[in-house]
């Protein structure tokens, strides 16, 4: 293996195990997903379309999509990363 590939493989497990202690803190939060509505059974992070999960993030794809964009905005602004899913840049982004 290059030096290359054995970076973007860390980079890769980094943001791997960021996202699986996000989801992890998710949990300790939301027993729903948290951009899940529940009257409506709409999902906000694809915009009012129905929720394929019925609120349960776990597996969901689109929250690890979320998840995700939010690692790549957070380590490509510089901040340091959140270990709570709580906090405002994983909540609101960089911006």
């Amino acid at each position: 293996m290059s030096v290359d590939q054995q970076s973007s493989e860390k980079q890769k497990d980094a943001k791997k195990a960021w996202i699986q202690k996000m989801i992890r803190s998710a949990k300790l939060h939301h027993k729903l997903c948290p951009f899940y509505d529940r009257k409506k059974r709409l999902c906000f992070l694809k915009l009012g379309e129905r929720c394929p999960f019925d609120g349960r993030f776990e597996n969901c794809s689109i929250f690890i999509g979320f998840l995700d964009r939010r690692y790549d905005e957070i380590v490509s602004a510089g901040k340091p990363l959140p270990i709570d899913f709580e906090d405002p840049l994983v909540q609101f982004g960089v911006s």
